[in-house]
């Protein structure tokens, strides 16, 4: 599998030229699985393949190129720079994204709406103790700031740091 080939201009060509109403990351990943995984391809293809369309989405995010919300990502039309670009992903920060991501697509055996829940816990909170803003962590999981803190079960707490 040549999953090195897949850039962030691909990406973007696909998603203005063949879903310019936006697309689920499920079918973005099965639409670039049917190009870059083979019958010969090693055991977990696709998964590694899903790790590297995930990384290249949220690089795309950053560089407000795209915006994923709810498992949907859209292409937006002009390039501008995005107002609060988030802190660095450390690899630990970047595992917890991954697995909240295949939970929220459903990849593999066994996911459950419950896993989906504890992998963006657990995103969620590792981004606020590494720096992050709620709001900044729920945009990289494609929700907004009120769901970030549904999620993490807060209400009444100010979403920003002052």
């Amino acid at each position: 599998m040549a999953v090195a080939r897949l850039s962030g201009a691909w990406i973007y060509q696909v998603l203005t030229e063949q879903y310019p109403e936006g697309v689920l990351r499920r079918t973005l990943l099965d639409h670039f699985a049917v190009l870059l995984v083979s019958s010969r391809s090693s055991r977990g293809a696709k998964g590694r393949l899903a790790r590297r369309l995930y990384g290249r989405l949220l690089g795309l995010q950053k560089r407000g190129r795209i915006v994923q919300e709810g498992g949907i990502v859209r292409s937006l039309g002009s390039v501008r720079k995005a107002r609060n670009p988030e802190p660095q992903l450390g690899p630990g920060l970047e595992r917890l994204l991954f697995r909240a991501l295949l939970a929220e697509d459903g990849q593999g055996d066994g996911h459950t709406p419950r896993m989906l829940a504890d992998a963006r816990l657990a995103f969620i909170s590792g981004a606020l103790e590494g720096g992050w803003t709620l709001a900044q962590a729920g945009a990289a999981l494609g929700v907004d700031a009120p769901q970030a803190a549904q999620i993490l079960g807060l209400r009444g707490v100010p979403l920003e740091k002052k």
